[in-house]
């Protein structure tokens, strides 16, 4: 848990969150860093991380001149109201691109492969059939390709009536039960979960500390422009999956959460 004070040694880089998420939006970025190194002083700041993609909004990586002002940088970011937010602030897990650079460590930036935010369901591919050697179906042969609905292709010079969608079916839309069972599909396993139901007062260590009793557990995100939702993330979907069964519906102040894989 980066929120965790006990973990990461004291170093150059502190990690901030709970940061405001207008102040995370790109046009503001700038802003932000600038409140950020005001903040700091008289500590020097030598780097800012802060982006606004979405699993990195409302946080920032400050990173500072040397030990000392880092400390001092941190008593006074820790609990500064920002935009109507209180600040959390840590010492980072890792050294940041700028120190490893000033060392001579840095062997590049190395791109941390995420799964892609919840848009909602999708449907599902359909497998391939058993009888079939080839990887796809082959091409329609020239000027038979298929009509719409599946329906064979009208033949030039029949009879009205041989071929095409029957009266009264063309263009007509998936049944309405068809499209609701494609909605309704449950999400596959996700190292991430959805939380629903969560208290509009609860923050992210109260959730936190229902959640980091399970193994693999990595840190909580809440939506401040969503109050009752928030995402866990663990390191795999086993992981996730323990902590699903074992909370699902458990009480925060009196309402029961309700807790499913983040769709992908």
């Amino acid at each position: 848990d980066v929120m965790d004070q006990d973990g990461p040694p004291p170093n150059q880089t502190l990690y901030v969150g709970n940061i405001h998420e207008s102040l995370s939006k790109r046009h503001r970025l700038h802003e932000l860093k600038e409140k950020l190194t005001n903040l700091c002083k008289p500590g020097e700041v030598i780097d800012i991380v802060a982006l606004s993609n979405f699993y990195d909004k409302g946080q920032a990586f400050v990173v500072l001149k040397n030990l000392e002002q880092a400390a001092a940088a941190m008593a006074k970011l820790q609990g500064h109201e920002l935009e109507g937010q209180v600040l959390k602030v840590a010492y980072a897990k890792s050294k940041s691109h700028a120190v490893q650079k000033a060392e001579g460590t840095y062997s590049g930036h190395k791109r941390k492969e995420r799964p892609k935010p919840p848009t909602g369901a999708k449907k599902a591919k359909a497998p391939a059939r058993e009888d079939s050697d080839d990887d796809e179906a082959p091409p329609p042969a020239p000027g038979f390709a298929p009509a719409p609905g599946g329906y064979p292709p009208p033949q030039p010079g029949a009879p009205q009536g041989y071929g095409g969608p029957p009266p009264g079916h063309a263009g007509m839309p998936q049944p309405p039960q068809q499209q609701q069972a494609v909605a309704q599909a449950p999400p596959l396993p996700h190292p991430i979960l959805f939380l629903e139901n969560v208290p509009h007062s609860a923050d992210s260590d109260s959730v936190a500390e229902l959640f980091r009793q399970y193994m693999g557990f990595k840190e909580v995100r809440m939506i401040p422009s969503r109050p009752g939702l928030s995402f866990v993330e663990f390191e795999n979907e086993m992981q996730s999956g323990v902590a699903m069964q074992r909370l699902q519906g458990v009480e925060m102040q009196g309402q029961a959460i309700k807790i499913t894989f983040s769709r992908s």
